[in-house]
């Protein structure tokens, strides 16, 4: 995806984007905007002494501030954020007041939000979708897509906001009385625009809990926001135009689709997990902790595998509230399999209003059913043999590959297209673009490989030595440089901001 956005203007899409009708996003964390904004903010919240009204005072203002950045640039989506709050809220104080009608409340509150995220991000996908079907059949109509703009981040505050409610019904969770508090966990600008999916007891407890300023916490804050930052400016913005490219394509050759769908697998996973990490340091910093998002998904040897390490926020949110709810695993075959298949048409109509989006679902649905009917019946000495585990997770990171193309390409046309053509047809140019994509798609995720391990390995084993803190500080040194070199001026939103 390589939106632009001109000004405080409107979005423009490059060719390829998969981007639908979406406003303008909020100031993002790779902005220039975003370093004052946070600089004011991070001075006046530690800034007040401590004392019985410093939670008040640093709650109030980051309600504010949450405004601020959300709104910026249309107030109107916060009316949005309020409205799915406020019915949240005012069924939870329902519930626990009539016991006797907590279903009716609960169901007030699941038809407000659905109605509101349904309206706004799949009305013109139906409306198209019923007006192509009566032109197919013949049909005179003048049914039209109403032109609805997607508020950024809606899909991430509706779940998160149910997600209350439903706790509260189940006895999970005990309805907040304190509105201001409640308004905070659910509009906290960190997380509020994608993700992760928190669950409302945790931001909740933070909210109501006292914060004290440790000098550890936010150098570890801005450790990960570094890293993500370097994630998403310097590899998912160096390999996205490339990728946008090759899907712009007419009529690609499958080399070309099979080096963009490999450059795609780097560029959405440095892009979300990049978002989630500068989100995560950003809210650590400020004494805030969300939940963990990506736990290394490419090594998983399995679609159940892919699904505990990949948006890891909002794939238990869906295994909570959706899966469990149908039955789960607790049930008969069928039963399981109609919840899975539940569960991931859900996940995929979630991430957009586009049949790309169900088609990747429904793949997703296709892998968890095959590898659960097929996994026991793998004789155990392949299962347990030498080299089983890394070959595993070869043939899953291919799956995954193939999904993400699936995902990322829009015209289903074109899907069919490449399946059957000739695999090896290409020409002179065809293969050009190949190897450019593939240098590219490799040398950058080399670079995301290599960083992780450091990150992940390096710089923990040093932690207690007298070398951490140059190290580290050198780690930075080299992150803000790489972004400084590698950013573009004209702005490339995050991916997951259009869902």
């Amino acid at each position: 995806m390589d939106a632009r956005v001109s000004g405080r203007g409107t979005v423009q899409s490059s060719p390829g984007s998969f981007r639908g009708p979406v406003s303008p996003d909020p100031v993002t964390f790779v902005q220039p905007e975003f370093l004052w904004f946070f600089g004011i903010l991070f001075a006046l919240y530690w800034g007040v002494p401590a004392g019985t009204h410093q939670r008040v005072f640093q709650n109030t203002l980051l309600i504010i501030a949450s405004a601020v950045f959300y709104g910026w640039v249309h107030p109107f989506w916060l009316v949005l954020l309020y409205v799915a709050a406020m019915m949240d809220y005012l069924s939870a104080l329902a519930m626990e007041r009539w016991p006797a009608h907590k279903r009716l409340a609960l169901s007030l509150s699941l038809v407000g939000n659905l109605a509101l995220l349904g309206y706004y991000k799949y009305a013109d996908f139906f409306l198209e979708n019923i007006g192509a079907a009566a032109t197919a059949l013949g049909i005179p109509n003048s049914i039209h897509p109403l032109g609805v703009l997607l508020p950024a981040g809606i899909s991430f505050y509706t779940f998160q906001s149910m997600a209350y409610s439903i706790d509260v019904y189940r006895g999970e969770l005990k309805a907040r009385r304190r509105l201001w508090e409640y308004l905070l966990a659910v509009s906290f600008f960190a997380h509020l625009v994608a993700g992760p999916v928190q669950r409302a007891g945790n931001l909740l407890q933070q909210a109501e809990n006292p914060r004290r300023f440790d000098l550890e916490r936010i150098r570890s804050g801005v450790g990960l926001a570094m890293w993500g930052g370097f994630k998403k400016v310097v590899i998912a913005d160096t390999v996205s135009p490339y990728v946008d490219k090759i899907f712009s394509v007419a009529h690609p050759s499958t080399p070309m689709v099979v080096a963009a769908a490999l450059g795609f697998t780097v560029q959405i996973l440095a892009d979300f997990s990049g978002y989630t990490d500068i989100a995560r340091g950003v809210a650590r910093t400020l004494g805030w902790e969300l939940m963990e998002n990506f736990k290394s998904p490419y090594l998983a040897t399995s679609p159940s595998e892919f699904w505990k390490r990949w948006h890891v926020s909002f794939s238990s949110w869906i295994r909570d509230y959706v899966y469990i709810s149908l039955g789960g695993s607790k049930g008969g075959a069928l039963q399981t399999y109609a919840a899975i298949w539940a569960a991931m048409l859900l996940s995929g109509m979630w991430h957009g209003a586009a049949w790309n989006f169900v088609l990747w679902g429904a793949y997703h649905a296709v892998l968890q059913t095959v590898y659960r009917v097929a996994q026991p019946r793998v004789p155990a000495a392949i299962r347990d043999g030498r080299g089983s585990t890394m070959a595993a997770t070869a043939l899953m990171f291919t799956l995954t590959v193939f999904g993400w193309y699936l995902f990322r390409e829009t015209s289903l046309a074109r899907v069919a297209m490449v399946l059957t053509q000739d695999p090896f047809a290409c020409t002179r140019d065809q293969w050009v673009a190949t190897a450019v994509m593939a240098g590219v798609g490799g040398v950058t995720g080399l670079a995301l490989t290599v960083a992780h391990g450091v990150q992940r390995w390096v710089v923990p084993a040093i932690q207690a030595s007298r070398w951490y803190l140059p190290v580290q500080t050198t780690i930075w040194a080299l992150f803000a440089l790489a972004m400084f070199v590698f950013v573009r001026m004209s702005g490339m939103d995050f991916i997951y901001f259009q869902f």
